[in-house]
């Protein structure tokens, strides 16, 4: 307020000293010392990649750390020396290897000495070392000496109290030794029905009798329907297609087709071709099937059909090639095509 004029004066800088001005727009200069775009190149892109380079060497590095390169041998004997949980990783490690080899076809995957020394980790194992025996007795399965491994492995399965876990690797070891003389205590495994023992057991037993026979007979194009083992393990197996469990009728009905040749369980491969059949289908837990499911199942059945109709089974697989799952129509051009380079 001025006292002599009675009025406010406007502030410097107020809406009302700018408005009685001239304003003009301010050009601002450019900066000096500017970068081009060359200069940013390092800063912006350079560096980053240099960041993610160093990231993967770390990761490889790291990751040939994590890799276990040490040979059979040396994993029997740190099995043998060490101690709790380090003594549990290494017979899982020398699990996963000899399946590694089994997968290239590395055979014998174990040598005599090998082997021997392993059957005797498995016996020594104190009772509270279920785990471990487990790893060791899947290593045993896998070691390409049936002759020492499955006397073993039929004593064990043979007793009544052993973990349900350790029976279950112990009819896994059987299956994968490949030795015919493991499939009649495979079958009295399949048919202990009245049993407290898990379905699951049940369930690998099949499945080792049929890959046995597999291993021994002949390629996947033809059936067993000319061995005379397999003819014998045909009629305990056709029990099997109406079980109470899904996986265990299912499978059965499908290897019975796939590989027997036999069709005791067309008609349940036939309703499994039903997408309603299936979202209907119930598991433990009144739990659904997941999409996966359905889509492992359907096409199992269409296999099994196939080769159990060939020609006959044409309308069908032309009608699921336009499946609106992808697997499904897959496994049905495949099979198709196969049809057609038979024909």
């Amino acid at each position: 307020m001025d006292p002599e004029k009675g009025k406010k004066q406007p502030v410097a800088g107020s809406e009302s000293d700018l408005a009685g001005e001239d304003v003009r727009a301010v050009s601002v200069p450019l900066r000096k010392g500017g970068r081009t775009f060359l200069e940013l190149f390092p800063q912006l892109f350079g560096i980053p990649f240099l960041i993610v380079i160093v990231l993967v060497l770390v990761w490889v590095f790291f990751g040939a750390i994590a890799k276990d390169n040490r040979s059979v041998a040396d994993l029997l004997r740190d099995i043998q020396a060490g101690g709790g949980h380090s003594r549990l990783q290494d017979a899982k490690a020398l699990a996963d290897q000899l399946v590694a080899k089994q997968g290239a076809g590395e055979d014998p995957y174990l040598g005599p000495q090998e082997t021997s020394q392993l059957l005797q980790l498995v016996e020594n194992a104190s009772s509270g070392e279920d785990q471990l025996r487990v790893f060791l007795v899947v290593a045993l399965g896998r070691s390409g000496h049936p002759q020492q491994a499955v006397p073993f492995l039929l004593g064990q399965l043979a007793q009544e109290d052993i973990s349900t876990e350790l029976r279950q690797a112990t009819i896994a070891g059987l299956a994968w030794s490949g030795d015919r003389k493991a499939i009649p205590a495979l079958l009295d495994e399949v048919e202990m029905t009245g049993s407290p023992r898990a379905w699951g057991s049940r369930f690998l037993a099949i499945g080792g009798v049929v890959n046995i026979l597999i291993r021994n007979g002949p390629d996947l194009e033809k059936t067993l329907a000319d061995d005379p083992q397999a003819r014998a393990v045909l009629d305990k197996l056709k029990g099997q297609v109406n079980d109470q469990r899904k996986e265990i009728s299912w499978n059965t009905a499908f290897w019975l087709a796939r590989h027997f040749g036999d069709d005791s369980g067309a008609s349940i491969l036939e309703e499994i071709l039903d997408w309603d059949f299936l979202d209907r289908v119930r598991g433990d837990h009144n739990r659904g099937l997941t999409v996966q499911q359905k889509e492992r199942w359907m096409c199992q059945a269409l296999d099994g059909l196939y080769r159990l109709r060939g020609s006959e089974f044409r309308d069908v697989l032309l009608e699921k090639k336009t499946d609106s799952s992808l697997a499904v129509k897959d496994k049905a051009l495949t099979l198709l095509e196969q049809l057609d380079k038979g024909t």
